[in-house]
């Protein structure tokens, strides 16, 4: 330590978190894959953590981050900023069911991903099925548009994510 007490100014910590709101923001805005490490740097400036005044600059590095590590730090970054919701309801097990929520969903501008049916092995009605939709929103208040017109609509929503 005595080397890097001559060379430093100061040293601050980020968390798990933070550095994962950073790669988000990163990739997304910039268009730069970097890793964790590498990551740092924004982090602290993020989080607000950075001292001094002025402009800063930091020094992004390393793209050498594993894809299935990326895949879920994009999921929980999104899932974070409102902008990834997954919901879970149980709809009639007849047709034109699901049309008509995932009518509601494309009427509220909700872009789907992915929608997955449980009809064995669940606490369901036999003349029923539960529905999972993978969601993306805008934000937090289009999140809660979502759920409110879905709630509006007669449904019994889960927020999973």
């Amino acid at each position: 330590m005595p080397l890097l007490a001559d060379l430093l100014d100061d040293m601050v910590a980020v968390s798990d978190e933070e550095i994962s709101e950073a790669i988000v923001l990163l990739l997304e805005r910039a268009k730069l894959v970097v890793e964790g490490a590498g990551a740092v740097g924004v982090a602290a400036l993020l989080a607000g953590k950075a001292g001094g005044s002025g402009p800063a600059v930091p020094v992004l590095s390393g793209g050498n981050i594993d894809p299935t590590m990326l895949i879920s730090v994009m999921r929980h970054g999104l899932s974070v900023a409102g902008r990834y919701l997954v919901v879970r309801t149980q709809l009639s097990d007849r047709p034109g069911e699901l049309i008509k929520l995932l009518s509601l969903v494309a009427e509220e501008r909700g872009n789907l991903i992915s929608v997955e049916h449980h009809r064995e092995g669940m606490e369901i009605p036999v003349s029923g099925t539960e529905v999972e939709l993978t969601l993306i929103t805008r934000d937090e208040e289009h999140c809660g548009r979502l759920l409110d017109a879905m709630a509006e609509s007669g449904y019994s929503v889960e927020r999973l994510r």
